[in-house]
């Protein structure tokens, strides 16, 4: 498995005992266990049926080809070591070497990447459906912005998806407050390849945010245009863009620095 070279620290410690702390993974046993658990939240949680690529100790995992290509982020228990939270980095040096970013493939992200600057994506981020209390995707996100930090590293991009089970109720909820309070301007907007239409007559109830999407907007991330449909896993997804200088002052001082964790 790949390994960035710059990983100056394996791991970031939140108290000198903390209940949950996150790092970098390099093992073959420890990425396939990251990726048993990306199965299991996207798949089965999730009620999505896809090809299953691989199976790992008689469990079927969540691999691609990108997988070889990238940082394994995990967020484990002090105590056992489970992983309960995770998500996928790669790196602007690490897409140059592999010939694209992920979500290149739903988007026409030149407007980003053309511009000055490192850039760091993430994606397939899930959390332990017992951990979902706001202290694994905060020790996360702790991580991630000392990493930018450290390796000076601008922004932070990637795709937050909305269920369309609900026939796109939520989403169509969601894009009023999305257009007057979180959308990027004009010189960030990227162009969904396959754009997702709602139907027309939806009634737009209250704008309930997805728990990624939410975290990203709190952090002070933009939305950076319409949403790409992913017939794979039924969902609507919306390219999210972070600029480290521009993190929303109220989380600058727990985010920019070591956290304790919740």
């Amino acid at each position: 498995m790949l390994q960035e070279q710059n990983l100056t620290q394996r791991s970031v410690e939140f108290s000198q005992k903390p209940r949950i702390f996150a790092e970098f993974i390099t093992t073959e046993q420890e990425i396939r266990s990251a990726q048993k658990m990306r199965y299991e939240v996207f798949c089965e949680e999730y009620k999505v049926e896809l090809p299953v690529n691989m199976v790992w100790n008689g469990h079927p995992i969540d691999v691609d080809e990108l997988d070889d290509h990238c940082l394994h982020l995990v967020v484990r228990t002090q105590h056992d070591g489970e992983i309960i939270g995770y998500t996928r980095v790669l790196t602007c040096d690490l897409a140059k070497r592999f010939g694209r970013y992920y979500s290149s493939h739903e988007f026409d992200i030149s407007n980003v990447i053309d511009r000055p600057g490192r850039f760091l994506e993430i994606g397939r981020t899930c959390i332990h459906p017992e951990h979902r209390n706001g202290a694994t995707i905060a020790v996360l996100w702790a991580f991630l912005a000392k990493f930018m930090q450290e390796n000076d590293y601008q922004y932070l991009f990637g795709c937050a998806s909305v269920s369309l089970e609900d026939g796109g109720e939520t989403l169509a909820a969601l894009n009023p407050v999305i257009r007057e309070k979180y959308m990027a301007d004009d010189e960030f907007r990227v162009s969904p390849k396959v754009p997702f239409k709602l139907r027309k007559g939806l009634q737009q109830g209250k704008a309930n945010f997805p728990p990624l999407l939410k975290a990203y907007t709190r952090m002070g991330a933009r939305i950076c245009g319409e949403a790409c449909w992913d017939p794979d896993f039924n969902v609507a997804d919306l390219f999210v863009l972070l600029d480290i200088n521009n993190v929303a002052n109220r989380y600058a001082r727990h985010f920019l620095k070591d956290r304790e964790a919740a």
